[in-house]
Formats: structure tokens, C-alpha cells, sequence
């Protein structure tokens, strides 16, 4: 599998947020292992590990622990290239929607979208998916910004969540959190993602022209076509948001992925597993990052969707052959 990448143009409102919070640019990148002259190009790409490195090196710069979230919330729709432009152009919302979900999953990019909906409710959402990348909690604050901007777009200015979820620790200050996402805020949660109406995904895009789509529409498609993305990944992606959105079961995981119960378990099998087992071991990687959160066990218990905290507690051991809080116990002693 190729190494996983980020693009420039997704990223380049950095340098300007570190101008503002008074940080030198290039020192920066250079003390990140980075080009300044990367940014001069919005067409650059830099490896996907790097913009985590770079993301780190900017909080620790900077101080600012939100500032993934001012950068995203520079970000806009026609900022994201092709993908954007065409979503801005579709003809629902949940037709932009789809299209940024297909789009990212046939990328080469460290990280994934997803729509999740539930009875009356939907949730779309951001998660880092390549292994061992730094200031997670960075890139996935500015890549829901950056949803929530789109769907400002397509829907309107006044157009506000329902909520906002995200995985990251609770904040020292939560102000521009709360002042840019404009309703309930919660963090350490399982996923990151924010959730409203799901009526709203059959409303028309404001201020859509139809002949734009017609124009860009195939040029995304053939862009999709001539790149690839591991399925395997992309299957866990999706269980692993349904797990963090309490909805997850392998007809949805079908469903979000248009395929058959069939093709998923043929599928799955050329990897040596199978849903139950594939759902397991997210389940207890979901777990793991939730308890060295902090975050109370009976929380984690019904965020991870156990009846009470005993299940969650008998599936852990299991698991790791440990109790829940013994485990935590364990990894707080090896941090000190």
C-alpha cells in the first residue's frame, strides 16, 4: 500500500494561523523536518506522517490547543479541490456528502469521511486512519471544521448541528470551540463528528448549478478511477465510526459500503477474518484509546454500545486478559 499523503490545498490556511499567533513560518516548518517552500504550491503533497509531525510542532510553537480548529475553519468547500467544487454542485446534500465519502475512500490520503444515520438523525464525521501519526486530535478538529464549513455551504449560513463530537481531551478553554461550531460541544468521545436532522440530507444545495456538476462530475470520477484505496482500511473505518456512533451492525456496515453480506465475508476472509472478529478487535482498540482518556468506564461502556459497565468489563477482559481499570492502572504507572 502506498504511503498516505495529505495535500497542500487541505492544509494551507497553516502558515497563515501561524503568522497570526505570531510564530515564524519557516522555522517552523524547518524545526517540523518540512520545505517552507512546500506551501507554495497548493498542489504540493507532503506525507501524511509529516502533517502530524508539522501539526505537533505548531501546538508546541504556539501553545494554542485549538489550532487545528482555526485551520479548518479557514478552510472552505472550493479549498478542497474537485472534490468540493463537484459536492457544491450535486444535488442534495447527501449527494455532497457522497461525494466527498467516495472520493476520500478511493484516496491515498492518511484519513477518511463518514455518514452514519440513524432514525431521524445523521452524523458525518473525520478519523485518522494510517498508523502512528502525531496531533491526531489536531487533524481531526480542522477536518470536522472543515464539514461543518461545507455544509454552511450547501445549506445555508444559518444552517447549525445538533452537536459536535470530538475525540479529542477536553480543552484548558473551550470558547472557540464552542464560538465556532455555534451548539453542544463534547470531547472524549469515540469518534469524531458532529450529527443533525437527517431530513436535512434531501434538502436541495443552495445555490447549485446543475451545469457545473455536469462539467466536473466526470472529471472526479476519472480522477476516483485511476487511484485506489485498501478495502480492509476502509472496512474498519467504517465499523469503527458506527462503533463511535452507537449504531454499528454489519447490515449498516453493508450498507455504507454497497456491498452484500456476501461480498463483505469473501472479502474479509482473503484477509483471514471475519466481521465478528474484525468488529472485536476495533472494539477493543476504541476501548484502549477511551480509558487512557480518563473518561469514567461506564461512559466508555455505553459509548462502545455494552448494555451496562459489567458486559463492557467481561468483554474487556477477554480482550486483554485484564479488567478495565486494572489495565488503566497499568498504563498510567508505565507513563510516570
Amino acid at each position: 500500500m502506498s504511503e498516505a499523503t495529505a495535500k497542500i490545498r487541505n492544509v494551507a490556511a497553516i502558515p497563515l494561523v501561524l503568522r497570526e499567533l505570531g510564530a515564524d513560518v519557516e522555522a517552523v516548518l524547518r524545526q517540523a523536518g518540512l520545505d517552507p517552500l512546500i506551501f507554495s504550491n497548493s498542489e504540493n503533497v507532503m506525507p501524511y506522517a509529516a502533517l502530524g509531525r508539522l501539526l505537533n510542532k505548531c501546538v508546541q510553537v504556539t501553545g494554542c490547543e485549538s489550532f487545528g480548529l482555526r485551520v479548518g475553519a479557514k478552510t472552505m468547500a472550493s479549498a478542497i479541490g474537485l472534490t468540493g467544487l463537484v459536492s457544491l454542485h450535486s444535488s442534495t446534500v447527501r449527494e455532497a456528502l457522497r461525494v466527498i465519502n467516495d472520493t476520500l475512500k478511493t484516496s491515498e490520503t492518511g484519513g477518511a469521511t463518514f455518514l452514519d444515520v440513524h432514525g431521524g438523525q445523521a452524523s458525518f464525521g473525520y478519523a485518522v486512519t494510517a498508523p502512528n501519526i502525531e496531533a491526531v486530535d489536531q487533524i481531526e478538529d480542522g477536518s470536522v471544521a472543515i464539514a461543518i464549513n461545507i455544509m454552511r455551504q450547501l445549506c445555508g449560513p444559518a444552517w447549525r448541528a445538533n452537536r459536535v463530537r470530538l475525540s479529542r481531551n477536553r480543552p484548558r478553554d473551550k470558547t472557540p470551540f464552542l464560538q465556532f461550531f455555534e451548539t453542544q460541544v463534547d470531547f472524549n468521545e469515540a469518534c469524531s463528528c458532529f450529527e443533525f436532522d437527517a431530513a436535512t440530507l434531501e434538502q436541495p444545495v443552495q445555490g447549485r448549478r446543475p451545469e457545473y456538476e455536469d462539467v466536473l462530475a466526470p472529471l472526479l470520477e476519472l480522477a476516483a478511477a485511476n487511484t485506489s484505496k485498501d478495502f480492509l482500511s476502509t472496512v474498519k473505518l467504517v465499523i469503527r465510526s458506527q462503533i463511535g456512533t452507537g449504531n454499528v451492525s454489519r447490515d449498516s456496515v453493508c450498507l455504507t459500503m454497497g456491498i452484500g453480506p456476501r461480498t463483505l465475508a469473501k472479502r474479509l476472509e482473503s484477509y483471514g477474518l471475519s466481521y465478528s472478529s474484525l468488529t472485536e478487535e476495533i472494539r477493543f482498540e476504541t476501548a484502549q484509546s477511551l480509558l487512557k482518556k480518563e473518561i469514567p468506564i461506564a461512559d466508555i461502556a455505553t459509548q462502545l454500545g455494552f448494555a451496562d459497565q459489567s458486559a463492557f468489563s467481561r468483554a474487556f477482559r477477554t480482550w486483554s486478559g485484564s479488567a478495565p481499570a486494572r489495565w488503566r492502572a497499568a498504563r498510567r504507572d508505565e507513563n510516570h
